[in-house]
């Protein structure tokens, strides 16, 4: 069944369908663009050139969009591949096409909110520029990619019926840009009725349908048989390369354009148009479809459409060129992106190119002589005309390569000045006649322009080989710098990967070692993950020196091993790189990264022996791979790094059992000193499952000493397990001088203390300190350390020390032990005396009342003047506790007593209590000599003197 039977539209119906809603869309945007020419004084830079280029795109689409229809009225059926391209191609412009259309209704909306919107329209203006450029960019993508369709249809159809779809917004459009540029627009429409006069009255008509024309051939699915190129053929860029002809000819002289008349296309080839005649009049046409001699009116027949109006066009192309390189990436993006409707040809070319990459590049070097070169000197002098010069950049800018001759051979100057540079203009744009001519006339091709673009550079950057080999041989020299960054066409050739002109360059006297601006070298700068070999192999050949650093000490063979290409390491040491040459580091250390790098490092003659340590690197960073090549190179696995660190304790460290197990069967030491032991390692790191293999390997754990404690220490209870079940010493002290019985009782650690206990561990083996002294801390251990200890008793000062650590308990403990009340610490202090000063009334209760404790026993003083010193406000209850004991108040010690004690700290209720409790002795002297009146007497405390008489009043 067919489709039609279902009611679905045919393919070229639906591709005329999205044709025309490009066409339609276009007509809209062709009125917002007026509106905007119409009603803004200051446009963004570039406007005009993007309506420029969208008329033109625009001319396109009517032509196809009037072969479509035709080939629809005469059931023309063409192939399912040119159907699917073309759907491709006016989806993708109907897309850049809305861009455009939203990007012209905001521009439109700030002008009309008022101030506010002037106010968003000046920010938004700050980045329209760049928005315009890219707009630019997307819309001369897509005319090229529909131009060699629109050539197809006119050449079957003819001009009679391509401009049948304009509407009044292009017309409109396009006669404003006209009356802009002072006739000078890129497409000129003539509206009949509206815009332009005509010059003649249009052809009467008694037919109003002009004959039908004969249908189009078909298009065989085959290859066929390839006639030789006609005038379409010639006309269309798109497919024809042809080499610039340079030399004059010496049969003629009357005109430059006779001998060489070539058209510059948008991909920047040439192509050769030869001069036509109309009738008697000699006319010649220049190649934008331009009258430069004697114009002639022309009639055009139409077909009237409902909805749309007449138009006639020129086929003049746009100037199109950016203003400046101001940003080498906006041109860099906009060269590699690839439009969605590339054909087949670009893939045929691609593969072509592989294969062109896989033969080795011949090495020639080619030395420039301008003076070789065809010149032409001009028959005029007219330099200092200042009007001829501006036409030379008008006619220069408007492709008008016949104006451009004219000039240049009246004798305007080529070399216009940075701030209008014709040179790099035309280069800009890929104009090669202009370029051509202009060296011709003597163009300088190392001048800058006031960017600083030289045009070998803006060359390389529009990526058009033809004029960089045009400008060389003029002598353009490959190693200036220009631009912002004043890097030089050979540098950005290897930055962009443009291999076809790095060869170029360095074939004519590029400098294949050349330093850049930020220090690179041209092959340093060249070596990342993308970086095809054949550049670097071109640059190599050319005599790139790959041992040369770069302002950072980097080497290219460092910048490739850590791109980790292997296929450039090769060709760098097939070239005589250095493998031993550190740059900035020894090339061992990066490629220890990187396996495959280091291999071959390693059979190229890299010395392992000045990378000390690459193996605990490798190890560190977890590359396996790495540490067999090592191995298998001969390189030790207990080679320290930083004179400290072992491949073993990195594994260990690391918990990498695959890579340990691989050093261990390749000779690794178990018991080589790292920052620790192996085994120690195992220990703090909680690595006790390799502690097995270790042994197994010959690991010793009884030297060194300590493994036991160190366990205690990180609380690695699994450790200390695995070590007493292996019969190691609980008792060995560790680096500091612990033993593990006291590092448990410092860490308080009862689980691993009652393992210790019972796997032997002595609690008579001193640490730091004794055990038992450090246990009355914790009565818990205590109560499990005395049984062990043969005499607490011969641990002086054990009772004083539990009181200081207000450890009840163990006091108890020690009294029950057999430990005396009164055992002081350092024969000084004793538990009364130290209860009283760290006012602990519990203890000193309990040490009075049940301990037994003598309350007139000094310790470091008597335990009343030692009461009386810590009295602090009305809590006398210590004292008085202490007094209903029998505590002697006026007992001298050390020529002190209590009563003065109270004295010197003029309280007057503990001295009445102790007056009151034992009374004075008047007769009492200290170590001056001083009774105690005399001491309250010296101090002017009457009170005192009151309370101690009211006293001896009694007793008298």
């Amino acid at each position: 069944m067919t489709a039609a039977m279902y009611g679905k539209p045919k393919p070229k119906e639906s591709v005329l369908d999205l044709c025309t809603r490009a066409t339609l869309l276009g007509n809209n945007i062709s009125v917002r663009m007026l509106e905007f020419l119409t009603n803004v004084k200051h446009q963004p830079h570039g406007f005009r050139e993007l309506a420029n280029d969208f008329l033109d795109i625009c001319r396109i689409l009517w032509s196809i969009e009037a072969g479509l229809s035709e080939a629809s009225r005469t059931h023309q059926e063409f192939p399912a591949d040119m159907i699917k391209e073309l759907d491709l191609k006016f989806r993708q412009t109907n897309s850049d096409f809305q861009v455009l259309d939203h990007m012209m209704f905001e521009f439109l909306e700030y002008e009309k909110k008022g101030a506010m919107g002037k106010i968003q329209r000046g920010w938004r203006m700050m980045f329209a520029d760049k928005e315009i450029l890219r707009m630019r960019e997307s819309i001369r993508k897509a005319r090229d990619a529909l131009r060699m369709s629109a050539l197809v249809f006119q050449w079957s159809l003819g001009n009679s019926k391509t401009d049948d779809a304009v509407g009044n917004g292009y017309a409109g459009l396009a006669a404003a840009l006209d009356r802009i540029g002072n006739n000078n627009s890129t497409v000129r429409i003539s509206k009949s009725k509206s815009f332009e006069v005509q010059p003649a009255p249009p052809p009467d008509r008694s037919d109003e349908t002009s004959p039908p024309l004969p249908p189009l051939p078909q298009v065989s699915s085959q290859p066929p048989h390839i006639p030789p190129p006609s005038l379409v053929e010639k006309m269309s860029a798109d497919f024809v390369l042809q080499e610039v002809r340079l030399s004059p000819d010496p049969r003629r002289r009357t005109s430059i354009s006779n001998r060489s008349h070539h058209s510059s296309s948008e991909n920047g080839h040439s192509s050769r148009i030869p001069d036509r005649r109309a009738g008697r009049d000699d006319i010649t046409i220049s190649e934008h479809g331009q009258y430069d001699l004697h114009p002639i009116s022309t009639k055009v027949h139409t077909e009237r459409r409902p909805g749309r109006d007449d138009a006639t066009f020129s086929d003049r192309d746009t100037y199109d060129a950016p203003s400046r390189i101001s940003d080498r990436r906006n041109l860099r993006d906009s060269d590699h992106t690839i439009s969605p409707s590339s054909s087949g040809t670009e893939t045929l070319i691609g593969e072509l190119q592989s294969i062109a990459d896989s033969i080795p590049t011949k090495v020639v070097r080619l030395k420039a002589d301008p003076m070789t070169m065809p010149r032409w000197t001009p028959r005029h002098n007219a330099n200092g005309n200042p009007s001829l010069k501006t036409s030379l950049i008008a006619a220069v800018q408007g492709k008008n390569h016949k104006l451009v001759e004219q000039l240049l051979d009246r004798g305007v100057s080529p070399d216009t000045g940075p701030d209008q540079h014709v040179l790099v203009d035309s280069v800009l744009c890929q104009d090669h006649e202009s370029v051509r001519l202009l060296l011709l006339f003597g163009a300088d091709p190392n001048s800058a322009d006031k960017d600083g673009i030289t045009p070998l550079f803006a060359a390389v950057e529009m990526n058009s080989i033809e004029i960089a080999k045009m400008l060389l041989k003029y002598g353009a020299d490959p190693n200036m710098s220009a631009g912002s960054s004043q890097e030089s066409p050979l540098a950005i050739s290897v930055i962009d990967v443009k291999i076809e002109f790095v060869h170029l360059l360095l074939t004519y006297g590029g400098d294949p070692n050349h330093i850049m601006a930020n220090g690179n070298t041209v092959l340093i700068a060249s070596m990342n993950k993308a970086t095809p070999k054949k550049l670097v192999d071109l640059m190599l050949d050319y005599g790139s020196d790959p041992n040369v650093k770069n302002r950072e000490g980097k080497t290219a063979l460092f910048e490739t091993i850590m791109a980790a290409r292997v296929d450039l390491l090769t060709a760098l040491l097939d070239h005589g790189a250095n493998p031993n040459l550190p740059g900035p580091k020894h090339m061992l250390w990066p490629a220890t990264y990187q396996a495959p790098c280091l291999k071959v490092l390693l059979s190229r003659g890299a010395d392992s022996k000045k990378a000390p340590g690459n193996m605990e690197l490798a190890v560190s960073i977890n590359n396996i791979e790495s540490v067999r090549v090592l191995l298998s190179a001969g390189v030790s696995p207990n080679i320290k790094k930083d004179g400290i660190y072992t491949p073993l304790c990195t594994s260990i460290r690391d918990n990498r059992a695959d890579i340990l197990e691989l050093l261990l069967e390749n000779g690794a030491d178990p018991n080589l000193n790292s920052a620790e032991y192996p085994a120690f390692k195992c220990v703090t790191h909680f690595r006790t499952h390799f502690l097995p293999r270790l042994v197994a390997a010959g690991n010793d754990l009884h030297n060194p000493k300590g493994i036991i404690e160190m366990a205690v220490k990180v609380n690695n209870m699994e450790a200390l397990m695995w070590l007493l079940d292996q019969g190691v010493n609980p008792n060995d002290k560790g680096d500091d001088g612990n033993t593990p019985l006291t590092t448990a009782i410092k860490e308080n650690r009862m689980e691993m203390l009652d393992e210790l206990i019972a796997h032997g561990a002595d609690p008579n083996v001193r640490g730091t300190d004794w055990p038992i002294v450090m246990s009355v801390q914790h009565p818990e251990v205590l109560k499990k350390l005395l049984p062990a200890v043969a005499d607490p008793r011969s641990f002086k000062g054990l009772m004083e020390r539990a009181v200081v650590a207000n450890q009840i308990e163990s006091v108890k403990l020690l009294l029950k032990a057999g430990v005396s009340v009164e055992d002081k610490n350092g024969g000084v202090f004793s538990p009364l005396t130290s209860a009283i000063r760290e006012d602990n009334k519990e203890i000193t209760k309990f040490l009075i009342n049940e301990g037994g404790a003598d309350i007139n026993a000094p310790g470091e003083h008597l335990p009343i003047v030692k009461a009386v010193r810590r009295c602090r406000g009305d809590d006398t209850d210590i004292i008085e506790m202490l007094i209903r004991k029998g505590a002697n108040v006026n007992k001298m010690y050390r020529g002190w007593n209590a009563i003065m004690q109270a004295v010197e700290n003029g309280d007057a209720k503990v001295l009445k209590l102790l007056v009151e409790a034992g009374g004075v002795d008047l007769e009492a002297r200290d170590d001056a000599g001083r009774t105690v009146m005399e001491i309250a007497a010296g101090r002017g405390w009457e009170e005192s003197v009151g309370i101690i008489l009211w006293d001896g009043k009694n007793k008298a």
